[in-house]
């Protein structure tokens, strides 16, 4: 379980952050997305877990191959000029990475149930419902977001980009403790057999 989290946990990473020398991405998201999909290629092969995530994972990757030589911004949020296409380009991207999120959420809670690990169950039911509140709440302000007087539109744009980014560190706390999941299990089950004995 700690291989695969952690290669979640660096995929969510890469599509997280963003460092550019010149116009190359160092941290690139397909890089990113190929992680993830070989953590739910692996989930699927060990648990039998199956949902939708694991084919969003390999299209995401395929889409998202031309930001590595794009430098991605949040222009759309702060007011720079894009061209439209790229802006369309962008929301679909984030778009998917939303639906992916809400499988993993999925897996994740599957996992914590097969475990009978309650408190990581409820954690990640409670993350998963904020976090998708929260995202679906950005990622429908951002258009609106142009039509404002461009001081509003900054100040309101940088909140969102604020509530963004901790959704998303919550997402990666969240999967980075996910790898103690199952070895917090067995110690337990060691415990409860050495106080039976």
């Amino acid at each position: 379980m700690k291989q695969v989290f952690t290669k979640m946990f660096l995929g969510f990473l890469f599509v997280l952050v963003e460092i550019n020398i010149i116009a190359l991405d160092i941290l690139p998201d397909p890089l990113g997305y190929f992680f993830i999909y070989l953590a739910l290629e692996k989930i699927w092969s060990e648990y039998k877990i199956r949902n939708r995530s694991r084919l969003i994972a390999i299209i995401l990757f395929a889409f998202s191959l031309p930001t590595i030589f794009v430098q991605q911004s949040n222009a759309d949020i702060t007011g720079a000029i894009m061209s439209d296409g790229w802006q369309l380009y962008m929301s679909a991207l984030g778009i998917g990475k939303l639906i992916l999120v809400f499988y993993v959420f999925q897996i994740m809670m599957k996992l914590a149930k097969k475990f009978g690990d309650e408190e990581m169950l409820k954690k990640t039911e409670k993350t998963s419902k904020v976090y998708i509140i929260a995202m679906l709440i950005v990622s429908c302000m951002q258009p609106f977001l142009m039509n404002l007087d461009s001081d509003i539109r900054t100040g309101a744009g940088l909140v969102l980009i604020g509530v963004g980014l901790i959704m998303d560190i919550v997402l990666l706390i969240l999967l980075f403790r996910f790898r103690t999941l199952e070895t917090e299990r067995l110690d337990t089950l060691e415990q409860t057999t050495d106080s039976n004995t």
